[in-house]
């Protein structure tokens, strides 16, 4: 009892958590819910938290099928498949998410702060290098994919477009979020249903990135000349610049997130108005306002114009988002979807198979750049490949804590934020090409 008394949620006492969780959704049963931003917000905010906190405290759950995550967006839709909320409430949560701008707000803060906060000097110093041996991950990984596709019977354009990509994307706030804007304007069919998928099949992918990752920690133990114990070049040191941390105070929150909100409209500007290949090429496929702003906000980190009280700002913009808005995002994405969109990517055992090839395919070609460019075995199959095939940031985190290799974080935010960012291009050629 004394544990339950210490327990906070969102800084509320349980108790007083448990009680607001009511409120809302009586409101929401009813349909008496503000049907404007207040009440969206107002219930993704205290619904949302509440079950990311269940989801993130589920012995096995946890740690193997995607946490409070998962969990919250499965939740969101069973109060949809089963009408446990009124009609103006889930128009309201849908609207939210939708014209209203929630996930554009949530994808824009988080590739701000992310391609930000990696250190400038490592992304110059293994752009020639490692960039290519993602290319590499990824042809493989949807070639492989198309193939087994083909055999078993999925075809293979929908293995590539459905499995490979999403798990190759970079996670989920840069990746199969705003991949779900580009299926839905490419096919006019509904992008929630097309992420309720997705969001599943990355779920397992990361859960065999990090079974995978183990497995080459293993390898670099019983084969030392395949590692470099945390290096990933042969033949030069890997240096990392080790700037003074700025600590962000609250008016670098502002400027953070007034800077995310311009790049993304000059990013839209560009993307509608601008850029060639969108307004004049006519190839069938346009690139996505996405991918050009993680461009954009690219070039800024490498031309180090930005004050270092600016990216503190972006950064802390990006951590306040991950904690305590992405819970309820994954309400206003899972209110819109149906559990048995979940349901059939786990019927057919086929679909495994082409998730499990995915993940071996980033695996081989990365190893041939690696040999290529005198990179380790070890490190690019994991940074490179791996990296790009887990589920983002916290499947970062999962697979090199695995492969006992956490020092490499730097190397797997460029796989999980730059990566993701060249998955945003191919999947607007994909979805415009072949759908």
């Amino acid at each position: 009892m004394s544990k339950l008394k210490e327990i906070k949620i969102l800084g509320f006492p349980l108790w007083m958590m448990i009680l607001l969780n009511f409120i809302m959704i009586f409101l929401a049963a009813k349909d008496w819910m503000l049907s404007n931003l207040v009440g969206a917000l107002a219930f993704a905010l205290v619904i949302g938290t509440m079950l990311g906190w269940i989801g993130d405290h589920i012995p096995v759950w946890n740690a193997w099928f995607g946490g409070g995550m998962l969990f919250t967006c499965l939740a969101a839709g069973a109060l949809n498949t089963f009408n446990l909320i009124g009609e103006g409430a889930k128009e309201a949560l849908n609207t939210f998410n939708g014209s209203t701008g929630f996930l554009d707000l949530y994808i824009l803060i988080l590739i701000t702060g992310s391609v930000l906060s990696v250190d400038r000097k490592m992304l110059l110093k293994s752009f020639a290098r490692y960039i290519p041996t993602i290319i590499a991950g990824v042809v493989c990984a949807l070639g492989l994919a198309g193939v087994v596709g083909a055999i078993f019977g999925i075809g293979a354009i929908d293995a590539i477009t459905t499995y490979a990509i999403p798990i190759m994307g970079g996670g989920n706030g840069a990746g199969i979020q705003p991949m779900s804007r580009m299926w839905e304007a490419a096919t006019g069919g509904d992008g929630s249903a097309w992420y309720a998928s997705a969001f599943a099949i990355i779920s397992l992918g990361n859960l065999v990135a990090v079974f995978m990752s183990a497995l080459l920690n293993k390898l670099g133990q019983s084969k030392p000349a395949l590692t470099g114990n945390g290096q990933l070049m042969m033949d030069a040191e890997n240096v990392v610049s080790k700037t003074e941390e700025v600590k962000p105070v609250v008016g670098d929150y502002a400027t953070g997130l007034a800077l995310g909100l311009c790049c993304f409209c000059i990013a839209d500007l560009y993307s509608k108005h601008i850029s060639i290949i969108n307004n004049h090429l006519n190839l069938g496929f346009s690139i996505h306002t996405f991918a050009f702003m993680v461009i954009l906000v690219a070039v800024l980190n490498v031309t180090n114009i930005l004050p270092a009280n600016v990216k503190a700002g972006t950064k802390g913009m990006q951590l306040f988002f991950v904690k305590y808005m992405s819970f309820p995002l994954m309400i206003t994405v899972g209110i819109g979807t149906n559990l048995s969109d979940y349901a059939k990517v786990f019927t057919n055992p086929a679909n495994l198979v082409v998730i499990i090839a995915t993940v071996i395919g980033a695996m081989i070609g990365t190893l041939l750049m690696a040999k290529l460019f005198h990179l380790y075995p070890v490190e690019a199959m994991l940074t490179a490949g791996l990296c790009m095939a887990n589920g983002g940031g916290s499947g970062d985190v999962q697979c090199l804590g695995a492969a006992n290799r956490m020092e490499m974080m730097s190397y797997a935010q460029i796989s999980s934020r730059i990566g993701g960012a060249i998955m945003l291009v191919v999947a607007s050629f994909f979805f415009g090409r072949f759908l």
